[in-house]
């Protein structure tokens, strides 16, 4: 999962499953419906991995009594109603599991939900708080060891950097963290950073790194099925038509987008480039009138 391989980990998972199913093992069932239940989650199935939760809590009652398994429950339950925009209950989930997860002295469990936290803030465009949070993972990284949390410290605090529009400054946290994630190969984590820097050269003038970078990064989602890094993709790319001033192209791109964005019920989507593709619409329509001034 962790390097982003999503057709073998669901494969893995359904097979290993239903052995554990067989063996009625009820811990082993419980992590590996969680780990089903996430990949329903980053194919943009996030309702059904609601309810596949609510289902699995309602059959393996001892998870209860497992600190480990109950925190995961609200982990992944919390991060999937924020990604559906509901975020009081969101949080409120994810900071049960952080405190079940700090007061058992789980600090890796601990920084998984730290990164969903960070994340759902950044989804409220709470940058600060979200910012906050991806270096207590970078603080935490350093007592736990590899490369996981680290890297996805770094590429946390260089995207909220760059959504922030300060592209300089976003870039070498950004490059660090490519590099921790090709060291290990980790596929759709580069696809993401990729992503990131192209909105940074973007900004900074250069369509073409931009364009080159985003193409590569759709590819990479678009092979793995995950379907919001995928529409997140398209819509960069018509900002990059936008930029050029080819605003039919950029309607088309965003158009794609947003019809991702509807299916997988992604309400920060759906607001955000329904704006761009309006923007578009309007530009279209001003050079449209400054060529009939031209004429008339």
């Amino acid at each position: 999962m962790r390097l982003g391989d999503l057709n073998r980990a669901s494969e893995l998972v359904e097979s290993e499953l239903q052995q554990s199913l067989d063996r009625g093992s009820s811990a082993e069932t419980w992590n590996l419906s969680l780990a089903h239940a996430e990949i329903l989650r980053l194919r943009g199935h996030t309702e059904e991995a609601l309810e596949y939760l609510a289902d699995c809590e309602a059959s393996l009652s001892s998870a209860s009594e497992d600190i480990v398994s109950l925190a995961g429950l609200k982990m992944n339950r919390g991060y999937c109603l924020g990604h559906l925009g509901r975020y009081p209950a969101a949080h409120a989930l994810l900071n049960e599991a952080e405190r079940l997860a700090r007061d058992a002295g789980l600090l890796e469990l601990q920084c998984e939900v730290h990164q969903r936290q960070a994340m759902i803030f950044y989804l409220q465009q709470d940058y600060v708080s979200s910012d906050r949070i991806f270096r207590l993972i970078l603080d935490a990284s350093a007592r736990l060891g590899g490369w996981y949390f680290r890297a996805n410290a770094l590429w946390g605090i260089g995207k909220n950097l760059m959504i922030q529009k300060h592209y300089l400054e976003a870039m070498p946290w950004l490059e660090d963290s490519l590099t921790h994630f090709e060291s290990v190969g980790a596929r759709l984590s580069m696809a993401t950073v990729w992503s990131e820097l192209a909105v940074c050269h973007l900004g900074l003038g250069d369509d073409r790194k931009s364009l080159e970078l985003l193409e590569k990064s759709l590819d990479e989602n678009r092979k793995a099925g995950t379907k919001h890094n995928y529409l997140v993709g398209l819509a960069n790319i018509g900002n990059v038509y936008l930029h050029r001033e080819d605003y039919l192209r950029a309607i088309d791109y965003y158009r794609r987008a947003l019809d991702l964005a509807r299916e997988i019920k992604d309400p920060v989507s759906i607001q955000k480039w329904s704006y761009n593709m309006r923007l578009a619409y309007a530009r279209l329509r001003e050079s449209v009138d400054r060529l009939d001034s031209k004429t008339a």
